[in-house]
């Protein structure tokens, strides 16, 4: 099975300092995310793995990263009848 890793950069998601011990995001939509991510990849028959991304902070922006897999079509099996 093919697969792919990735770091995707959440544009427009940075930590602001709210105090000196604490920093916090805006408002964001975690599934608007994750159907850019699908989007990005839908093109190349890649299926974004969602039991392994994995959220990161990176100076203070978020990025998300994990695994794509290649979509491979099931094969048929033909059985052959005879008497």
């Amino acid at each position: 099975m093919e697969s792919k890793i990735f770091s995707y950069r959440a544009d427009g998601i940075i930590l602001a300092p709210v105090d000196n011990q604490l920093s916090i995001s805006p408002v964001f939509d975690r599934k608007e995310l994750l159907s850019k991510l699908k989007d990005l990849f839908n093109d190349d028959d890649y299926k974004v793995d969602e039991r392994a991304l994995d959220y990161k902070i990176k100076d203070g922006q978020l990025y998300i990263e994990g695994v794509v897999t290649k979509h491979v079509p099931a094969k048929s099996i033909g059985f052959m009848g005879g008497k």
